[in-house]
This record gives structure tokens, C-alpha cells and sequence, in this order.
């Protein structure tokens, strides 16, 4: 199997900067490029606050943007093709549509590696991400996340 695309969705914690600093030598290694992705969950709530959310949204989409940005830039200091995409809605599922829209080879997460009950009760992105995609997806288990389990 040929890679040439990746996508690597960031939330921006430590444990999506732990997976991005791995995961970029073996995407140089393997020649292909990289598209960072970071989805924004927007609730549609309209009310009194509704003024006071939307400068908080605004503030999020440039801060985002920025962070990306940086991203991007630090990728293609490392000899990379770097581009990114700031996203609205269910991180799952837009993880989906730009994975197929943008015809990725492969998708590259973090995952906590909650077990038991912790599982149940936060879900994962990435479990559903691997059970969904049309594409090979590729975990990676950040050690911060594996000491504090």
C-alpha cells in the first residue's frame, strides 16, 4: 500500500502534540504529505449568552488557526508538505468527511487508552475513527497518557 496523503486531527493537548511529534519522521519516511485537522464543537444554542459565545467561538477559530498555522510551518521546516483544516461539528465524523474528502491514505490519532469504566464514560474519538474509516488508521498511546493510567 502506497502512502502519499495523511491525516493527523489535533485537539491541541499534550497527548495530540506527543502523537504529532511521532508520527512526522515516519510520514517523512514514508514521502507523503500531511494535513492537520482540529474540529471545533459548536453548539447552536441561541439565547442571552448568545453574544458572549459568539466572541468566545471567535476567539477560538483564531487561537485554532494560529496553532495550526504554527503546525504547518514547523512540518514544512522538517521537509514536509504541510497544509490544515479547522472544521465544525462531532470530532468523529468530521474526521471522516476530511479523510475522504481529501483521499488520505492513512489517519494518524492519539488515543488516551482509557479502559473499564473511564471508557464508558468518555467514549473515544479514535475508536470510533478506526471502526468507521474507509481508510487505515494508525493509534498512537502517548506515554504521558500510559503513566497516568
Amino acid at each position: 500500500m502506497e502512502v502519499k496523503k495523511v491525516l493527523i486531527p489535533t485537539d491541541f493537548s499534550e497527548l495530540s502534540n506527543e502523537t504529532i511529534e511521532k508520527a512526522l519522521p515516519f510520514v517523512k519516511k514514508l514521502g507523503a504529505s500531511v494535513v492537520f485537522l482540529h474540529v471545533i464543537e459548536r453548539l447552536d444554542h441561541p439565547d442571552d449568552m448568545t453574544a458572549l459565545f459568539d466572541e468566545g467561538y471567535a476567539y477560538l477559530m483564531d487561537r485554532s488557526n494560529a496553532l495550526l498555522n504554527d503546525l504547518v510551518i514547523q512540518s514544512k521546516q522538517k521537509g514536509l508538505e504541510a497544509s490544515a483544516e479547522l472544521m465544525n461539528g462531532t470530532p468523529y465524523h468530521e474526521i471522516l468527511r476530511m479523510a475522504e474528502k481529501m483521499g488520505a491514505d492513512l489517519i494518524i490519532m492519539g488515543t488516551h487508552g482509557r479502559k473499564g469504566l473511564d471508557h464508558l464514560m468518555m467514549g473515544s474519538q479514535a475508536e470510533r475513527v478506526v471502526r468507521l474509516s474507509l481508510c487505515p488508521v494508525t493509534t498512537i498511546r502517548a506515554e504521558q497518557a500510559a503513566s497516568k493510567t
